[in-house]
């Protein structure tokens, strides 16, 4: 049997560290994480899915998957981001807020990205794709675009929540193994007759007419992936798509927080604007300001708490809602 070429064999490297990055994460609730790995198996198929496509099949690189195990991995990602959201929904009330448009704009784009892979899998099914298109180039060219949506889509999701992918290494990660696969697309064309007038790119790549608009879209999906990796486009999808009419409740002990310096948070105590409350700034219409109190709130308490320094030994990587969000009595 004839081994993979070196690219695959890079790429398959990256997709297993990416498989082995929950072993660094730490344990938060049962139930909490069985939601997370279902998540995180969902993103590794679909990775995957991306970088074996099915066509043409005497291409460079090679081709790895059958079209029936490429449409059954197809079935395997959308039964694990659908178990995704319900574990995370059953292990923990408060995430039905994630499904409102006051939900951050990353959980948003989760969202579409269940949506996209529920219309790549089902326009897949032979009875569907022939109805839909008549040409096998139309079809491919499609998917191929709303698979690189989805593979951006699960970047934004993925990277700002955090989870397995805090700091610039393992982002950097991520996101070379998302746009390894997306690489992975731009296979060689078999030529089948004499050298024709056609532009360089229809003629070397498996695309035919499509090849331009195909170059493009891959283009434009991998510097969208790299937009990811500074941690300014974190926070900004961290922010809600519609402001929320009513805040949600907050249990926040300072009690418990007593070895962190009051100024990491309360910043306006040391730089003379006052004393107010967080919100009644980061809520505010200064045009100075340009990250919302939901955004920065979240980015505190998520990464002090995934990622503490080694001075804070007890601190536990927190991924639930309701731990933070339930009313001070509790």
């Amino acid at each position: 049997m004839k081994l993979p070429d070196l690219r695959y064999r890079a790429w398959v490297i990256g997709l297993a560290l990416t498989a082995a990055l929950p072993v660094f994460a730490g344990f938060t609730t049962l139930g909490w994480e069985f939601s997370e790995i279902w998540g995180l198996a969902g993103t590794l198929a679909c990775l995957a899915l991306c970088g074996c496509p099915v066509r043409p099949r005497q291409s460079d690189p090679p081709v790895l998957l059958s079209l029936g195990r490429h449409e059954m991995l197809g079935w395997i990602a959308l039964g694990a981001a659908v178990l995704h959201v319900l574990l995370a929904m059953a292990s923990d009330h408060a995430v039905v807020e994630y499904l409102k448009p006051t939900s951050p704009l990353y959980q948003l784009t989760g969202i579409a990205a269940l949506v996209v892979l529920v219309i790549l899998t089902l326009t897949s099914i032979a009875g569907v794709r022939r109805r839909v298109w008549h040409s096998h180039r139309d079809f491919q060219a499609t998917h191929i675009i709303f698979g690189c949506l989805l593979t951006v889509l699960l970047g934004a999701h993925v990277i700002t929540t955090g989870r397995y992918t805090g700091g610039y290494g393992r982002r950097i990660v991520y996101v070379a193994v998302a746009a390894g696969g997306i690489a992975m697309l731009l296979r060689r064309r078999r030529r089948t007759g004499p050298a024709t007038h056609e532009p360089i790119v229809t003629r070397r790549l498996a695309f035919g007419r499509h090849s331009t608009l195909m170059v493009g879209v891959i283009a434009a999906a991998m510097l969208g992936l790299g937009s990811l990796i500074p941690g300014r486009a974190l926070v900004a999808l961290r922010e809600p798509l519609l402001a929320r009419a009513q805040t949600l409740p907050l249990n926040f002990d300072h009690r418990k927080h007593t070895a962190i310096n009051c100024l990491v948070c309360h910043h306006n105590y040391a730089d003379g604007r006052g004393f107010d409350a967080c919100i009644f700034c980061h809520r505010s219409a200064r045009k100075d300001l340009k990250v919302g109190a939901e955004a920065r709130f979240h980015d505190f308490c998520l990464n002090c708490h995934r990622h503490p320094g080694p001075q804070l030994p007890r601190h536990g990587p927190v991924s639930g809602c309701t731990i933070c969000h339930q009313p001070a009595a509790a």
